[in-house]
């Protein structure tokens, strides 16, 4: 049968994500479509008026705008799919009552639609439901990668018990998975236990000594089996959960009974591991290195039977040790987690070294991403409310801290006459002002059209007036250029603060005196300044 595609026209890894906004919105379809997608990802977005038939397809979402159209059409969709629900913030009382809650939950304020927190929801379902690919993609990788492989593979609990095991472990044994499901060694191997303790076997004694080490260890065993005694060489490693405990054991047998050319099934077993790897001899001779390796370092496919020094005087700089090490590739730099394994003889002297790199660089990007996006305004660009708190306790005993708070005056009309667009460009010219204005202190917007300035050190009122007096005209004179904000203003708000004898500042108290200030300038004609302590 002839194929109708080329090579190279699709990719195993290419995510299609569906996602059906049930009520037409625009402004959802709109965020969503125009929120950044992750890497190796496609979507489609569909509207229907409302849910009427029943929908369960993986990598899809279903959103409801409204607790009305989510009741009407929730219970037609199925678990493969994730149900979201869009609701005012002052709805949220009414989810607490529901039975049958949403998968996720979207809240914006009342009687308005905020464009740039729909996109930041879209592109973390869409995030979501691209981990949920991912993880299913990796899960099918891995089984039909443990099935394929013919060396005998398990993961054992802590007691010996086999959990799971793959076709070449069942073929060996003559079970199948179920049969063999929390099933010791005896029974497995049909060994009498009597005869186990006279003979010389060792699987028992083996998981024990893994278990005792808490690292990867390699055994010769002999398994009386129905083809008769066999010798398999056995990769054995403990199962460490992240508080440190071991929960249990998993291992790689390979039968080299019949097998006498060593570096041939070091060669198979190398190449079949997701990492680079480089084994030397206690002389640091390289013995092997597989496919990943040189894929890594180019520039040393005749390293094997070569000295490990110039590998590694050039890329560790001469220390061999566990860590980090960054390479400049043609796709950019990567990260490399190196990590090193002693290698032991049958007599327990160490005999060389397997050095193991893993590409971390994804984890490291995804990792300092997700850090900044949780401490800055995606909007300004400026700090958020998490990062203004955890500043503040940085330098809460210092003795004079200073609190500016702003807001702009008529911003609803320039939203609601000129649309959220023009909304959102004033807000991103208000944050460049106020870094022009204070470039070397703490900034960050609270929400909506309100922004705090934090300033650390010596101040007083009649200064910080004189700042505020000219960021408050450099304002007027930046929105009086361009005719839809020629109606916007600035109230402005300040306090300062004084710590006595080293006690900390109480931030709380700070705000809420720069709070008072806002409130007195707006309500006295807005475009003021006001300072909590004056008359």
């Amino acid at each position: 049968m002839q194929n109708n595609y080329q090579w190279g026209e699709f990719s195993m890894y290419q995510c299609k994500l569906n996602i059906i906004v049930a009520s037409g919105n625009i402004t959802i379809q709109a965020a969503i479509k125009s929120a950044t997608l992750p890497e190796d990802c496609e979507i489609t977005v569909s509207s229907v008026p409302a849910l009427t038939e029943k929908y369960d397809k993986p990598d899809s979402a279903v959103i409801f705008n409204g607790i009305d159209a989510y009741k009407q059409g929730a219970g037609l969709v199925g678990k493969k799919t994730l149900r979201v629900l869009l609701i005012s913030s002052d709805k949220l009382p009414s989810v607490n009552e529901m039975t049958d809650k949403p998968d996720e939950l979207w809240t914006v304020a009342e009687n308005r639609d905020n464009d740039s927190l729909l996109v930041y929801y879209a592109e973390k379902l869409i995030a979501q439901m691209k981990q949920t690919f991912d993880f299913r993609l990796q899960t099918v990788c891995f089984n039909t990668a443990f099935d394929s492989i013919p060396d005998l593979i398990w993961f054992k609990d802590i007691k010996g018990a086999h959990l799971i095991v793959n076709n070449g472990f069942c073929e060996a044994v003559a079970k199948t998975k179920e049969q063999i499901y929390k099933q010791g060694h005896y029974y497995i191997w049909d060994i009498p236990k009597e005869e186990y303790e006279q003979g010389d076997y060792v699987c028992i004694e083996s998981e024990e000594v893994v278990i005792n080490a808490r690292e990867t260890c390699l055994f010769d065993e002999k398994v009386k089996t129905k083809k008769g005694m066999r010798q398999f060489k056995t990769y054995k490693s403990p199962l460490i959960d992240e508080d440190g405990t071991i929960f249990g054991t998993c291992g790689i047998a390979n039968d080299v009974t019949a097998q006498h050319n060593i570096n041939s099934e070091l060669e198979v077993i190398l190449d079949s591991m997701p990492f680079a790897v480089i084994i030397d001899d206690e002389k640091e001779d390289v013995l092997a290195a597989n496919r990943l390796f040189f894929k890594y370092f180019p520039d040393y496919r005749e390293i094997v039977g070569t000295s490990l020094s110039s590998w590694k005087n050039s890329v560790l700089r001469g220390k061999l040790e566990d860590g980090e090490i960054t390479l400049e590739t043609k796709q950019g730099l990567i990260t490399l987690s190196c990590n090193i394994k002693p290698i032991y003889s049958i007599f327990e002297e160490m005999i060389g070294q397997a050095i193991i790199l893993t590409d971390v660089t994804n984890e490291r990007k995804r990792f300092e991403q997700t850090a900044f996006n949780a401490k800055t305004d995606l909007l300004t660009g400026l700090s958020n409310r998490m990062r203004l708190f955890e500043y503040f306790d940085s330098i809460k005993y210092t003795p004079n801290i200073a609190t500016i708070m702003i807001d702009l005056d008529n911003f609803k009309s320039v939203n609601d006459t000129y649309g959220h667009k023009a909304g959102d460009e004033a807000l991103i010219l208000t944050a460049d002002i106020l870094r022009k204005s204070f470039p070397i202190d703490f900034i960050a917007r609270l929400g909506g059209d309100e922004f705090i300035i934090l300033i650390n050190g010596e101040c007083s009122v009649d200064k910080l007036k004189e700042q505020t007096e000219e960021l408050l005209s450099a304002l007027k004179r930046s929105f009086s250029d361009r005719a839809e904000f020629s109606a916007l203003g600035a109230s402005i708000g300040g306090a300062c603060g004084t710590a006595y004898d080293g006690n900390a500042q109480d931030f709380e108290e700070l705000l809420k005196m720069s709070d008072k200030a806002l409130s007195l300038a707006k309500n006295s004609g807005k475009n003021k300044i006001c300072f909590f302590g004056e008359d």
